[in-house]
């Protein structure tokens, strides 16, 4: 999972320069249908700009053709979560 995080952190902070990302924490899971899916979760520093987060909906089409240079097939589901939320108890994975 590291490497997953390694390159969603790589990717994401390459090709959306105004968000800092502090940490990056993946979990694997099986949807409904049985597919192996990611839950990832993008811990960041302060609040982006609303025009930042519509970027950020986009952060799946940035990353997936990277995981599956590495072989990583699972589909990956992002959280962002603004670092002041995860210090307030407001973030725990599963």
């Amino acid at each position: 999972m590291e490497q997953i995080a390694d390159i969603v952190r790589d990717t994401l902070t390459t090709d959306f320069q105004k968000i800092q990302i502090s940490d990056v924490q993946v979990r694997e899971d099986v949807d409904s249908d049985g597919d192996r899916i990611l839950h990832v979760y993008v811990i960041f520093e302060g609040a982006p700009k609303h025009a930042d987060i519509r970027k950020l909906s986009g952060a799946v089409r940035h990353v997936r053709p990277k995981l599956t240079e590495v072989g990583e097939t699972a589909f990956p589901l992002f959280s962002f979560i603004s670092r002041e939320d995860v210090g307030a108890g407001k973030f725990e994975p599963a």
